[in-house]
């Protein structure tokens, strides 16, 4: 078998329901789904496709619970990492049990990093989900901000997905504040900002991605990386092209697992999109094959790219920031010492 990369990381997969939905009390917060081991089915497709390390994020939707994603991790800790979120607070909402509280949802996402089961804050970072909750920058800034504070203490990434919450004002000057007020932590945007629908609009919202990881350097060092896992070939091209951006700021992950379908535009031009389709079963009832369509588009990138910038994106950058465990010395398998890549901090690239 021809591998697409020395070493592959999944950074954003959903393995821990089938996003069966469950009656819930409170119709003004996300539905409840229950709760279901997917790691046979992942375990499988990461041997067909030749995945090392599958990254578990907590599902759009409520059910399980942190305990559940640090067991999956335990069951399988050479192939499984797994991020945290307010998981036991959200379902209490759902079910009529209590307001949404900040406070208890900070406290809830602390106590998991304490253990360190956790690499990550994941998507969706905690906020009130009732319809009628308008947010301003500020307000929305400073709850960031909590959030911020433990990915800091703890030293791990935080998800940024901040783009489907529909508000009245520009998210992505949001994504720039808390990147520059905590050049320390690394910020990972979820589906770089192309996700549900964005064949209708992903090309709009690529410049405004790009805009803001290109003007976030400081001192030679960036901290927002891009999931590229659902981005068409052609995106790849536009960021490896910005000298601002290039291939330090890509890795790879979409959404596997997630209750999406994939399909092709219906004049079977341009590239395959995810989406839901509300006219069909809204969860779709097979394992939808995320990974043949997104390694596809990297042998469409392998066009215009060199294998060792593939390395990087595939797997050897999400291996530099997570400090995963490689089969050889990351130094060794993966592009570093090049100041036309990593630019003033190309000694840093490279191991002491």
């Amino acid at each position: 078998m021809a591998y697409a990369a020395r070493f592959i990381v999944e950074t954003h997969a959903h393995i821990s329901t089938l996003y069966k939905p469950v009656p819930t009390q409170n119709r003004n917060w996300p539905g409840e789904s229950e709760v279901f081991d997917n790691s046979e089915m992942c375990l499988y497709d990461m041997g067909r496709y030749g995945i090392d390390i599958c990254f578990i994020k907590s599902p759009s939707q409520l059910g399980p619970s942190n305990d559940f994603h640090a067991q999956m991790v335990a069951n399988n800790p050479d192939r499984f990492r797994a991020f945290c979120l307010d998981q036991t607070q959200k379902l209490k909402v759902a079910r009529g049990e209590t307001e949404w509280d900040l406070g208890a949802s900070a406290a809830e996402v602390e106590e998991a990093l304490e253990t360190g089961n956790f690499i990550g804050i994941g998507e969706f970072v905690p906020r009130d989900w009732h319809p009628r909750k308008v947010y301003t920058l500020e307000e929305r800034l400073s709850e960031w901000r909590v959030f911020m504070d433990l990915a800091r203490k703890y030293s791990v990434t935080i998800d940024y997905h901040e783009f489907s919450n529909g508000y009245e004002w520009d998210h992505w000057k949001l994504l720039g504040r808390i990147a520059k007020e905590y050049p320390d932590v690394p910020i990972v945007v979820c589906h770089a900002g192309h996700s549900v629908g964005s064949y209708n609009d992903g090309d709009l919202e690529l410049p405004k991605v790009l805009r803001v990881v290109g003007g976030n350097w400081r001192g030679g060092k960036n901290n927002i990386y891009l999931e590229t896992g659902s981005w068409p070939a052609e995106y790849f091209k536009i960021a490896l092209q910005d000298p601002n951006v290039g291939v330090t700021q890509l890795i790879w992950g979409g959404d596997y697992g997630s209750r999406q379908y994939m399909l092709r535009p219906l004049d079977r031009n341009g590239p395959a999109y995810a989406t839901f389709m509300p006219r069909w079963k809204m969860e779709a009832p097979y394992q939808v094959d995320w990974w043949g369509t997104s390694l596809h588009r990297i042998d469409q990138v392998k066009d215009f790219a060199t294998q060792d910038e593939i390395n990087l994106i595939l797997g050897g950058n999400a291996a530099r920031i997570w400090d995963l465990p490689t089969p050889l010395p990351h130094d060794r398998m993966f592009m570093n010492g090049r100041p036309d890549v990593w630019g003033i901090t190309w000694q840093d690239s490279m191991a002491e």
